[in-house]
């Protein structure tokens, strides 16, 4: 949930800013997460559904000294796309089972 208010955030602010019609929203954050391994299975194997929402994995990785922070990049139709993935009730489970720490989420909306 407190992504989710994060992310409403942001995209309020983003509302502010003109993108071009073709031009594709880029999502750049960090996040802590219960264990890596655990969570990056659940993420590889709920890439059909991102997809299907619109959203491209650009980047994911986690750091060499904390192997539970992970570092992601996804490119996305609209800044409001991955709150709306988010909220879907399905993706919300996926998340919280994968033991994503949403508390410690740092998201930024940008362009290119």
């Amino acid at each position: 949930m407190w992504l989710v208010l994060k992310l409403k955030l942001l995209i309020k602010h983003m509302n502010l800013l003109v993108f071009g019609r073709n031009k594709m929203v880029k999502m750049v954050g960090n996040f802590e997460v219960k264990d890596w391994a655990h969570w990056k299975k659940m993420f590889d194997e709920h890439s059909g559904p991102r997809e299907a929402a619109g959203i491209k994995t650009i980047y994911v990785g986690n750091e060499i000294e904390n192997p539970n922070k992970v570092h992601i990049v996804m490119e996305t139709p609209a800044a409001d796309t991955m709150q709306k993935f988010m909220q879907n009730p399905e993706n919300a489970k996926v998340i919280a089972e994968s033991g994503h720490k949403q508390e410690t989420t740092v998201m930024s909306v940008c362009s290119d």
